[in-house]
């Protein structure tokens, strides 16, 4: 599920009942793949303001897609866009704000927490340590501590709060990763599957706690098999030094190991700054040859890895791979990279 052109106007919607009242935020629909994700649809809901009344009366509703047309409500526990495989034209999306009654409020959007719900987590791992998110895998609100920003991502909740900074899955049609330096900077994709969550938001992250670790997560063959490690101490600094990247030391899982394609060596990345085709400190068209951006070296070898490669490339280097352990191999079937906070 990956979006393409969206409709948004801002609107706001209050429903009142007795003492409770429900806000609504009208958000965008985006044409390209259909959400799946849906608590439950109902047809012959004649007005928007009666789809949002059955969204207040469900538990875990928290956004709803209303088609004016064929009367179709389609109701969601997560999430600030909708997705459709038809026409956009005639629909309309909204997330839940929150539902309150004259004490305090309930059933705030993931990531919100507080009576009112005026708090946000700041990142995934702070929601799993505070207790205030559900324990799964979900897209969940964030405001980073030195951001003014709430923004949108996949946290993994089950296992002390992972946030996604990378997915890629081949259940979801490919999405081109060849994109520009404002691109890398701010994110694309959609949250639910394939994106990347964007260089900006993820130097701001990584502010909110002195140490992070980063997860790569690579599932490849048929039958499925897995392999992934740890870097620890991961940072990525700021715009005016061009996100360049650092990370203290590897620690590979023992059982599924996947060996350091990013820091072995004389091919390490530590302290490469990021490199698109439109903004590249390679001096080896890196970015040209692996088809992706990165953290490339200055080094006719680029990279011992292409997460952001494309899933078939026109040679072995534009292609998604991992040199170490995994070799040659292109038959992936996924790629997360996921940071923690650590202790």
């Amino acid at each position: 599920m990956c979006w393409s052109v969206g409709i948004f106007i801002s609107t706001y919607l209050m429903f009142v009942s007795g003492t409770r009242h429900s806000k609504f935020l009208q958000t965008s629909v985006f044409k390209h793949f259909k959400d799946f994700h849906i608590l439950s649809e109902r047809r012959e809901i004649y007005s928007l303001l009666e789809c949002t009344r059955w969204c207040s009366s469900t538990v875990d509703c928290r956004r709803i897609l209303f088609d004016k047309e064929t009367k179709l409500c389609s109701l969601y526990d997560r999430g600030e866009h909708c997705l459709t495989d038809e026409e956009v034209t005639d629909k309309v999306c909204f997330r839940m704000l929150s539902i309150c009654d004259e004490v305090n409020c309930e059933r705030c959007p993931i990531g919100y927490y507080g009576d009112r719900c005026e708090h946000v987590i700041e990142d995934c791992s702070d929601g799993r340590r505070k207790s205030v998110v559900p324990i799964k895998v979900t897209t969940s609100f964030i405001r980073p501590f030195n951001s003014l920003q709430v923004i949108e991502v996949l946290c993994d909740f089950d296992y002390g709060g992972w946030t996604m900074l990378l997915v890629r899955d081949t259940r979801c049609p490919e999405i081109d990763f060849n994109r520009t330096w404002s691109e890398y900077s701010h994110g694309f994709g959609y949250k639910g599957a394939n994106h990347w969550l964007g260089l900006e938001h993820i130097h701001n992250i990584l502010q909110d706690h002195p140490n992070y670790k980063l997860q790569v997560f690579i599932a490849y063959g048929n039958p499925a098999s897995f392999a992934f490690g740890f870097y620890h101490g991961f940072y990525v600094h700021n715009i005016t030094d061009n996100y360049r990247v650092s990370s203290v030391s590897f620690l590979d899982q023992t059982a599924f190991p996947i060996g350091d394609s990013l820091t072995n060596g004389n091919y390490s990345i530590n302290g490469r700054p990021f490199s698109t085709y439109d903004r590249d400190y390679s001096n080896n068209d890196c970015p040209g040859r692996f088809g992706s951006g990165w953290w490339f070296l200055d080094d006719p070898v680029c990279s011992r890895a292409n997460v952001n490669g494309r899933r078939s490339g026109d040679n072995f280097e534009s292609t998604w791979h991992w040199l170490y352990n995994l070799g040659k191999r292109t038959d992936f079937n996924a790629i997360h990279l996921k940071v923690v906070r650590e202790d």
